[in-house]
Order: C-alpha cells, then sequence, then structure tokens
C-alpha cells in the first residue's frame, strides 16, 4: 500500500478532484496554508495499492501543468503538483 501526499496548486484542484472520482479512487483534501510566490495551494491524501500507483500519477499528470514566469527577468518553473510518495506497512481501519 502507498500514501500519496500531494501538493498541487488552487486552480487545478477542481479538475483534480473530478478526474479522481471519474476513476473511482478516494482522496482526503486537507485544509493548507502557505505557498511559493504566494499562490494557493490544496494537500491531498491519496491511499492506493501499489498496484494503482502508476495510475495515480498519470491522473496528476493529467489533472496539473507546470508553467515557466518571469520574475525579475528571472524565468522560474513553477510546478502544479509537488508528490511525496510513503510506503504503508499496515492499514488499520477502527
Amino acid at each position: 500500500m502507498k500514501l500519496i501526499i500531494a501538493i498541487i496548486q488552487d486552480k487545478f484542484v477542481n479538475n483534480l478532484v473530478r478526474n479522481f472520482l471519474d476513476e473511482n479512487i478516494r482522496i482526503t483534501k486537507l485544509s493548507s496554508t502557505g505557498g511559493f510566490l504566494k499562490s494557493g495551494n490544496s494537500t491531498f491524501l491519496i491511499g492506493i495499492d501499489d498496484s494503482q500507483l502508476e495510475k495515480a500519477k498519470e491522473i496528476i499528470k493529467k489533472s496539473v501543468k507546470s508553467e515557466v514566469i518571469k520574475d525579475n527577468n528571472e524565468e522560474l518553473k513553477v510546478y502544479g503538483a509537488h508528490l511525496f510518495i510513503v510506503d504503508v506497512e499496515k492499514n488499520i481501519v477502527l
């Protein structure tokens, strides 16, 4: 089992949620504050079987976009998502 912790730019959240629901994969959205370049973000927890990991990553890739912005004559690449993928040893439901 894997736990994906996904930090997503707010402008992509609705699309991401819709795409996960279309694939019948449950996700949990957490309220979060802060953000790079004063942009809003949302944090998602996604628990999936190992066999669904690539599918979940593809859904995220399909749902968000990276962009290049100019700041003080410098180009910065801003990513639409940051993922942390953690192995889960036990899944205990109470």
